[in-house]
C-alpha cells in the first residue's frame, strides 16, 4: 500500500470512528436533568455521534446534534 493509500485508509478509519453511535444521559456529558413524570423518575437521553460528544465533552454545553433522543424512565 502506499503512503498516500495509507493515509486514506486513516482518514476514513477516523471519520467512521467520530460517526459511531454514543448514547448520553441529560443531553450532554455531566448535564444533570432528572424529573418526575407520573411518579417515576425519568432521565432525557441522546444517541449522537462519537465526534460530537467529544466535542461537548471539550465545550461542556449541549451542540444539539443527535441521532435520536427520548426519554429513560
Amino acid at each position: 500500500m502506499t503512503s498516500s493509500g495509507r493515509r486514506l485508509a486513516f482518514f476514513i478509519g477516523v471519520v467512521i470512528a467520530f460517526a459511531l453511535p454514543k448514547r448520553v444521559d441529560c443531553g450532554y456529558p455531566g448535564g444533570t436533568c432528572e424529573r418526575i413524570v407520573d411518579h417515576r423518575t425519568c432521565r432525557p437521553y441522546e444517541i449522537e455521534p462519537f465526534g460530537f460528544y467529544l466535542l461537548e465533552n471539550v465545550l461542556d454545553r449541549d451542540v444539539g446534534f443527535a441521532y435520536s433522543s427520548g426519554d429513560d424512565c
